[in-house]
């Protein structure tokens, strides 16, 4: 009887000192859980601070572009501008060909000295204004482009985004 109480106790003992194999699994899997928890918290970080990235990045194409709009609009109204000027010197050299053509025999020579003297003076201004408006278009047609530049850029962009959003979207729903 002795030894049948003595292999219960240590049969009860044993049972007691042994954690059932349901627990380590169950601990096993919880332990699992976890970790994929933590790489899933991990990579939604890393996603956080990309998108943040894109975004600062649009921003900063964003302003990008409209300093190169602001750039196109200033060069066309300084190009306008300076075709209009050149319209009036070459509607002022018509006029003064067209006075000095009209000039008669009976006017005194130094009249006419002074209409010719005015009319090459007039020739060259128009000169300076001509290679300034060639100038002017050359930098309008450069900053045209920048500006294209720009834009391509920032439709890059914003695709970019677009995707980081999609891809942020299939990972918010798998089962989609």
């Amino acid at each position: 009887m002795l030894k049948t109480v003595l292999a219960l106790t240590l049969l009860a003992c044993s049972g007691l000192c042994q954690t059932p194999p349901r627990d380590s699994d169950t601990t096993q899997a919880l332990l699992t859980e976890v970790h994929e928890l933590r790489l899933a918290i991990e990579g939604m970080t890393v996603a956080s601070q990309r998108v943040q990235i894109a975004l600062y990045t649009l921003q900063m194409q964003d302003a990008a572009v409209a300093r190169a709009e602001q750039a196109v609009e200033a060069d066309r109204s300084k190009c306008a501008s300076i075709d209009v000027d050149r319209q009036h010197i070459a509607q002022e050299v018509q006029q003064l060909e067209n006075a000095s053509t009209s000039v008669t025999a009976g006017v005194e020579q130094p009249v006419n000295k002074d209409l010719k003297e005015r009319i090459a003076e007039t020739k060259a201004h128009l000169d300076i204004i001509n290679s300034q408006v060639e100038s002017c278009r050359a930098r309008e047609s450069e900053s045209s482009s920048r500006l294209q530049t720009e834009r391509s850029r920032l439709t890059e962009l914003q695709d970019r985004i677009g995707r980081l959003d999609k891809a942020l979207e299939n990972l918010a729903n798998p089962g989609r």
